[in-house]
Formats: structure tokens, C-alpha cells, sequence
């Protein structure tokens, strides 16, 4: 870690030596970045989200952060420590190098911290502020990764993630780099955190175990449908559901009710992305004929193909293909 970033992070500043001598919180944000509803704080996206920046800072330690929500996803990271909060009613640790993610309209309220423990707050601009915004990421091909955002996005909004991140000497190391870029306030800083971010949830979802606060009742049914997108992931050419059942010794039916119930779409949709998604890659990526993709995505019919990727992309592949040379 940079030594400007270090002395920033463990230094006590103002609010801090108030809080510290005090224990009772003192606030360090301006009126106009926050609202009130039945005596709950409730953070702007107008203030934290201006300019289209990520915004990354420290959390103040010893005083108790009073219940807020908000309406833009968070990420804490526990660089040093550890912090107990309570989300959505429930008392959760956060331990040395875990992050928390929570989703637009989740309610937390913060421990105080102690002199070692250090909590960083990271809040991304997007025009979308809920889960659902992370399936469109340069990872969009990973269907597991889709899945984990859908769980989240489509079954219960205001819900959380924590990532037992504390082993994954790879995801530490982006984000000592991302405060390091943030802090030393270097050239193109802003920017180049842009691409960290795929990085660090690629990292995230690829690598990292987790746990979801919503599929406490559902985990077998979440292992199934996650061995599904892997196979579909992997055979889609030639999977179908009857023979996907019987490997997996599922009842077709039961397995179909399943799929559904935990993507939000059918079996038959999700190949159909999967197959799309790479013929996408293909017609970028290659010189191969139209025809030679349709085959090669495990469509025979070419002008079923067609019709598929149009419904899809709404554009023909032709059409796409020319765009892209353009």
C-alpha cells in the first residue's frame, strides 16, 4: 500500500478524534446528501454519484452508524479488523478481508470501530443501481455469474452478498491498487478504476465462496441450478433437458420447476443465450461464414439461427457483422 494511502487510512482525522473522545456519532456529510423517512437516513444517489465517479472512502470509527439505507449499490471492504452490522435486522461480521455487497434499499447500521479496524465504502455510478447492472459487465458470458446477480435482483431486492473473501490473495491485491489509485488521486485515476471493477467481481463471483442472504431455505436448490449453467455452459450445442436430468438423476419435470423457479427462465432460454452469446463472440472474433457459426453453436436449421439471434439482438447477423467492420 502506498505510505500517503496508509497514513490517510489509519491516521485519525477530525470526525474521528470528535467520536473518539465523545463516542457518540458526529455526522460528516452535508444535509443535502441525505433524506429522512419515519427516522430513517436514507444516503442520495445525486450526491454520492455526481459526475459519474466512483466514490471511495473510510469509514469514521468509534461511533455507532445509525441505520440508513440506500439508493445505490455498496461495497464495504474490511481491509484491517473486523465490524459487526446489523442488515435488514440481522446481526452479520464482517471479517479481514471480506467485502459486503448491498443492494439499493437494504438497511444497515455499523458497530462502532475500533483504532485497528478499518472499513472502506465503495459506491459505483450507474444509471441502474441494483444487481441486475452486474450481469452487464464484461463477464455478461458467465452464466453462473448472471445467475448469482438474477438471485439477488429478481427475487428480493434490498438483500446482501458477503464474499469469505479473506484467503483470495489476488482480490487483496486489486484493492490495495484501487485505494492506491483513488487516494494518490493519480493520473487517469477515475478511469482506470472503471476496469478494475469487472476485475474485482470476476474475481469476486469466479473465486471467491459466498454467502447469500437470501438462499439460507434454498441452497440445494441454488447447487442445482448452478451444476445446470455449468453444463449448459459447457455442451450447449447439444444439451437437452431430458438428457441433462438423467446425468444429474433428476426427474425432468422437478428439474425444469427448479430452472425456472431459481433463473427466472426456462431451460430452453438459457441455451438459447448461451448459444447466441457465442455466435456473438464468433461473428466478432472470427472470419468464419455465417452459415459455418449457426453450425457451429449447434443450430442446424440457418434460418432458425437467424430468426433466434434477431429475436435476441434485434439486428440479423449479417447486419451485425457489417456494423462491427464499419
Amino acid at each position: 500500500m502506498h505510505e500517503i494511502v496508509h497514513e490517510y487510512l489509519f491516521n485519525y482525522n477530525k470526525i474521528e478524534k470528535k467520536q473518539r473522545k465523545t463516542g457518540e456519532f458526529v455526522m460528516d456529510l452535508p444535509l443535502h446528501s441525505f433524506d429522512y423517512d419515519e427516522d430513517r437516513m436514507i444516503l442520495s444517489d445525486h450526491y454520492f454519484l455526481k459526475n459519474d465517479r466512483i466514490y471511495i472512502s473510510k469509514h469514521n470509527r468509534f461511533a455507532a452508524y445509525p441505520e440508513h439505507t440506500h439508493r445505490f449499490l455498496e461495497l464495504n471492504y474490511m481491509l484491517k479488523g473486523n465490524c459487526t452490522q446489523r442488515i435488514n435486522g440481522t446481526d452479520s461480521v464482517l471479517k479481514e478481508g471480506q467485502l459486503l455487497l448491498l443492494d439499493q434499499g437494504s438497511t444497515h447500521s455499523i458497530e462502532p470501530l475500533g483504532k485497528d479496524d478499518i472499513l472502506i465504502n465503495i459506491i459505483f455510478p450507474q444509471t441502474k443501481f441494483d444487481i441486475e447492472w452486474l450481469s452487464h459487465m464484461h463477464a455478461q458470458d458467465n452464466q453462473l455469474f448472471q445467475f448469482l446477480m438474477r438471485t439477488v435482483s429478481e427475487k428480493a431486492k434490498g438483500e446482501y452478498i458477503i464474499f469469505h473473501a479473506e484467503n483470495n490473495q489476488d482480490l487483496q491485491t486489486i484493492m490495495i491498487q484501487m485505494l492506491n489509485k483513488y487516494f494518490t488521486e493519480s493520473t487517469f485515476g477515475n478511469e482506470i478504476l472503471r476496469f478494475y471493477l469487472p476485475i474485482l467481481f470476476m474475481e469476486l463471483v469466479g473465486n471467491t465462496i459466498y454467502t447469500l442472504s437470501s438462499d439460507t431455505r434454498e441452497s440445494s436448490a441454488n447447487l442445482i441450478v448452478i451444476e445446470v449453467l455449468k453444463r449448459i455452459e459447457k455442451d450447449y450445442r447439444d444439451i437437452t433437458l431430458d438428457s441433462l436430468a438423467a446425468s444429474l438423476s433428476y426427474n425432468t419435470s422437478y428439474l425444469s420447476e427448479v430452472i425456472k423457479e431459481k433463473t427466472g427462465i426456462k431451460f430452453t432460454e438459457l441455451v438459447k443465450e448461451q448459444r447466441m452469446k457465442q455466435a456473438i463472440l464468433l461473428i466478432d472474433s472470427t472470419d468464419l461464414p455465417i452459415s459455418e457459426i449457426c453450425y457451429a453453436v449447434g443450430l442446424q436449421n440457418k434460418t432458425h439461427f437467424y430468426k433466434q439471434f434477431k429475436d435476441y439482438y434485434k439486428i440479423t447477423p449479417g447486419e451485425y457483422r457489417k456494423r462491427t467492420k464499419i
